[in-house]
């Protein structure tokens, strides 16, 4: 049988998917799509001047029945001179347990869900602790650790061996760093004073970048905190006044 060169060309154009004018064409590959941009750093400043600002107080590191020794109180009020002018958050308590762990903290949402941030804080209180003073059982500044970071879920009261509370947030112990709460610097204030007569100065401290990295939530929420864990076996009376937390993915 014979077969024309031309029905040869034809069959040809069917085998390698059709001719166009005598020359062949492939379609190009598809692409994937291309990848969505990082979250962006998310930062919130915030202040005590009007009102507590959407934080809550607790406090925990204690054994049960140490309630009213601890005498453990909170809220928004002025300074005492010479910072009388001054409005801020207040926490106070007596640390009757050698451990207590006094904090603010608050609901971030807005961010990417699931997703690994660096958590950055600066925040600036005020301190009546001077420099280098002796305390029952630990310095008056420099045995009361600042703490900060975030958490993936609002920070809860545990009891653990039957008496002892403590918080569901991985915030190490006394001197000690934990997993989503970091030490960013203690109590103490930064030039001298008066051991016997202290008045309160402001103090600002911050986590310069070596803060805690911890996950948003699937709803794309982190519970910030911010704390003093006392080594001071007496009262400390805190007042925090503004700050800014940032976080940043990673």
């Amino acid at each position: 049988m014979h077969i024309s060169r031309r029905n040869l060309l034809l069959a040809g154009c069917v085998l390698f998917a059709g001719c166009d004018g005598g020359e062949g064409t492939l379609s190009p590959a598809p692409q994937p799509p291309p990848a969505p941009p990082p979250p962006a750093p998310v930062t919130l400043n915030f202040s005590f001047a009007d009102g507590l600002a959407g934080w809550e107080a607790n406090y925990a590191d204690y054994t049960l029945g140490q309630e009213n020794s601890i005498g453990f109180s909170f809220g928004h009020e002025r300074l005492p001179p010479p910072l009388a002018t001054t409005l801020g958050f207040f926490l106070s308590g007596n640390n009757a347990s050698d451990d207590l762990f006094m904090y603010i903290s608050r609901r971030l949402d807005g961010l990417a869900a699931n997703t690994r941030y660096r958590v950055d804080t600066s925040i600036t209180f005020a301190t009546n602790a001077a420099r280098n003073c002796a305390g029952v059982g630990g310095q008056p500044g420099e045995s009361v650790f600042i703490k900060a970071g975030a958490a993936d879920s609002a920070p809860a009261k545990v009891v653990q061996n039957g008496n002892y509370v403590t918080v569901d947030v991985d915030k190490g112990q006394q001197g000690n760093s934990g997993a989503e709460l970091v030490i960013i610097g203690n109590f103490a204030q930064d030039t001298p004073g008066d051991c016997l007569n202290p008045e309160y100065r402001r103090k600002t401290l911050s986590s310069g970048g070596n803060g805690p990295v911890v996950t948003s939530d699937s709803g794309g929420r982190l519970w910030l905190v911010i704390g003093t864990e006392s080594g001071f076996e007496s009262v400390t009376r805190i007042y925090y006044l503004n700050g800014s937390i940032t976080l940043t993915p990673v």
